[in-house]
């Protein structure tokens, strides 16, 4: 995933599937400059992580038809 994608996904009203490392994840925040994106498990929003945005993998109904 780029930058411009996951700020989409974190303004977007829908709910759009991502996983990083096979985890369902929300996206909290990204930082374009770090490229670098905070993240927390989909069941525990109290656990939050760093990880590259480029590992963010988006699925899902509305992705396919883009692909």
């Amino acid at each position: 995933m780029d930058y411009d994608r996951a700020q989409h996904i974190i303004l977007s009203n829908d709910k759009i599937e991502v996983t990083w490392q096979g985890e369902s994840v929300w996206i909290d925040s990204v930082d374009k400059y770090s490229g670098v994106a905070t993240v927390h498990p989909e069941n525990d929003p109290r656990v939050s992580k760093n990880v590259p945005i480029t590992e963010l993998r988006e699925h899902g109904a509305a992705f396919e038809q883009k692909s």
